[in-house]
């Protein structure tokens, strides 16, 4: 079950914020909707705060300090540990979410309009976790074949071999990894490695030296490209609130 993190320094905010996630993960229920969390929803588990460390298995974190300003060097503090986190922040004041926006938040929640904005972080990661299906082409020995956009977790070059790694089966497919680059950058693809395209879908968190997919696998992404994933994976995410 997907874990959402929560921390804030106000005790009946946090009461609030948890009341106001389990009311809107039960309406969903009513409406056959399960956000693309599973129909068991997903876990709240309370954070004790910076400096500790934020547990592996939280996806999401909700974040509330007493001020936006300590808000925001939590926020910074926790990224330096686990670059990529998806942090939700809880803005108190309309200021304070001017103040967040420059920052890769997953979403900016105010504090006044807490349900409703909190409703607009359920349909995000609906998105996130359930794009429309799109079908891609791939030559192999024995004819092309379709795999659907969202089952392809990443492309590896292996000794001159292109491996398609889905969430199902492995193909051996034509063409270079240079080739399916440009191919598929524009939809949400990431080069992280001279032997790697990955698909930004499928990525749970970006660490300091690799990246976590949601079927478990860890990859390593190379020093020099790190900046790039970092920006492209930020961008991934703020894109979903347009789509």
């Amino acid at each position: 079950m997907p874990v959402m993190g929560l921390y804030c320094s106000k005790e009946k905010l946090e009461q609030k914020i948890e009341d106001a996630v389990s009311l809107l993960l039960a309406a969903g229920r009513q409406k056959g909707r399960d956000f693309g969390l599973g129909p068991g929803g997903c876990r709240i588990e309370k954070y004790p705060g910076p400096p500790a460390p934020v547990k592996e298995e939280i996806f999401w974190l909700i974040l509330s300090g007493d001020s936006a300003e300590e808000t925001i060097r939590a926020a910074e503090g926790i990224w330096d540990k686990r670059p990529g986190l998806q942090i939700i922040f809880v803005a108190g004041r309309s200021e304070d979410v001017f103040a967040a926006l420059p920052l890769p938040f997953f979403h900016i929640v105010r504090e006044y309009a807490l349900e409703q904005d909190l409703s607009a972080v359920f349909e995000k990661i609906g998105r996130m976790r359930g794009r429309e299906d799109r079908w891609r082409s791939f030559p192999t020995k024995n004819g092309m074949i379709r795999v659907r956009q969202k089952d392809i977790l990443y492309l590896e070059s292996d000794r001159h071999e292109i491996r398609l790694r889905g969430a199902q089966e492995d193909l051996l497919v034509g063409e270079t990894l240079a080739r399916w680059e440009e191919e598929l950058k524009g939809d949400g693809f990431v080069r992280i490695h001279k032997s790697f395209l990955v698909n930004l879908y499928h990525v749970l968190r970006l660490e300091k030296d690799s990246l976590v997919l949601d079927a478990g696998q860890r990859l390593y992404i190379s020093r020099y490209r790190y900046p790039e994933v970092k920006r492209q994976f930020e961008q991934y995410i703020r894109h979903l609130d347009f789509l």
